[in-house]
């Protein structure tokens, strides 16, 4: 068959169906409490990329489907959390969702007491013109009633960073993302707004986007970080140097940049803070030096005065070579302690890029102290480390009861005076647990002649079986190193 008879003979097909019975499954397997009289329409998606709620058209959002409009569910599970157990021990969910546009993920979820709102990414390529494009499909749920129930659906181009990306400010959602235009013909180029969609009332059932900036940073950065506080909006876009850009959000139908400053490196997290009564940034990224014939990082933590928002200021910045802290992605790793002006982050170094361990090497936590020109480590909290990673492992968690400090790290939880830095005591929760470190998840860096370079695990086991099998390891091919 052609084309064209084979489009032909698939719609006598697909009419032949029991699309009755086809629903029915699809619902069915769905698992949803009730009937799917939440579940948006399917023309419903379609609406949400061509159309606003008033009819007009909407050009900004290609169809990122792939022609399967029901590519991808999105379920959400409530339950009471002061309901007791029942007698099988489990307690009782209600199950709701709907279909979601994009071709990609849930890239972030956005929670408030009575507001859901799921972001999903799509993307396309046009083989015709050699384009690339990219969106983000937003769902509201209304949780006022105890059950998340789907009822607005909206659109933008381009992609979020992470969850601090999306914010709902009265009856708006806010939302800053990155779109990348590639083409085989042209150079890759960036745009990073930020989006206000107005959230719909009474049957009205899509986000209207009702403002937007013009494009923030240079051409070619993308966005790294984003916080919304209260009219204002902090951003960071990055190529090599970062802008720390101040967004005016007072009026959301004209969002605009109103302050910008330029300093080395990058940022992933924006924390806003007060400091005598006066509005300060803190910011947690990295610096990269490429001047170097090898090119090295330092963990950067830097304050930045936001007084006045059309001229921000680097107030103060604190650098470490040859560091890493972990709290850069994993956002529940960051403690802020407003009263105290403390700050408390996981953080590791001398460790080299083979995984192994220095003679300065450390894993653990740093304290700092903020003030209004000084970021200043106070004392470490050393979480020992048996160099023998297995599933048990925690990620780096701070708490704080009664002046005290509790910190998780790894397989150790350590308990140390806030004031003086002094440990209280220790806890190994592989205290009497049987077993050896048989991987050394290390990596050795060797050249093959045939292949090029290779990184290879220097596995304990892998090296046992080799040597019983007489096998020389320089004849191993990479696809053996895979296996």
């Amino acid at each position: 068959l052609n084309s064209t008879e084979y489009i032909k003979k698939a719609a006598e097909t697909a009419a032949k169906r029991d699309f009755d019975a086809l629903a029915q499954q699809v619902v069915d397997d769905l698992q949803l409490d009730g009937d799917c009289s939440h579940v948006f329409q399917i023309s419903l998606m379609q609406e949400a990329k061509n159309k606003t709620s008033s009819g007009a058209s909407n050009n900004t959002m290609p169809d990122l489907s792939g022609g399967n409009l029901i590519n991808q569910f999105v379920s959400i599970l409530t339950f009471d959390m002061t309901a007791d157990f029942g007698e099988d021990m489990t307690i009782a969910t209600k199950s709701s969702g709907t279909f979601t546009s994009g071709n990609s993920y849930l890239s972030s979820l956005y929670v408030t007491e009575d507001f859901i709102a799921t972001v999903n990414n799509g993307y396309s390529y046009d083989f015709v013109t050699g384009e690339s494009s990219s969106s983000s499909y937003i769902l509201g749920f209304n949780t006022s009633t105890g059950v998340a129930l789907p009822f607005c659906v909206g659109s933008v181009p381009g992609a979020i960073t992470n969850e601090y990306s999306i914010n709902k400010f009265n009856d708006y959602i806010q939302i800053a993302t990155s779109e990348w235009n590639w083409s085989v013909n042209t150079n890759t180029t960036t745009s990073n707004k930020i989006f206000v969609l107005r959230i719909p009332e009474g049957d009205a059932r899509i986000m209207d986007v009702v403002g937007e900036t013009e494009h923030l940073g240079k051409d070619g950065e993308s966005i790294y970080a984003v916080r919304f506080f209260e009219d204002i909006a902090y951003v960071v876009t990055y190529q090599q140097v970062e802008p720390f850009i101040i967004v005016d959000m007072s009026d959301l139908t004209d969002p605009k940049a109103v302050g910008e400053l330029e300093v080395p490196g990058f940022s992933t997290y924006l924390h806003p803070i007060e400091i005598d009564g006066n509005p300060y940034v803190l910011s947690i990224g990295e610096e990269w030096n490429f001047t170097s014939p090898w090119s090295s990082s330092s963990s950067k933590l830097t304050l930045f005065d936001v007084s006045n928002p059309s001229a921000p200021l680097m107030a103060a910045e604190f650098l470490e070579s040859n560091s890493y802290t972990h709290a850069m992605y994993d956002f529940q790793a960051i403690r802020w302690l407003p009263e105290s002006k403390l700050l408390i982050l996981p953080k590791s170094n001398g460790y080299n890029y083979y995984g192994n361990h220095g003679a300065d090497s450390f894993q653990g936590f740093v304290v700092y102290e903020i003030g209004v020109n000084e970021v200043k480590p106070l004392y470490n909290l050393t979480h020992n480390d048996t160099n023998c990673w297995y599933e048990a492992s925690i990620a780096g968690r701070s708490f704080v009861f009664d002046s005290n400090i509790t910190t998780i790290f790894g397989h150790t939880v350590i308990s140390t005076d806030l004031k003086s830095g002094e440990k209280s005591w220790e806890f190994d929760l592989d205290n009497g647990l049987n077993y050896t470190c048989s991987y050394d998840y290390s990596y050795n860096y060797r050249y093959n002649y045939n292949y090029g370079y290779a990184y290879e695990y220097d596995h304990v086991l892998a090296e046992e079986a080799l040597d019983s099998a007489n096998v020389n390891d320089d004849e191993i091919s990479p696809s053996d190193d895979a296996n």
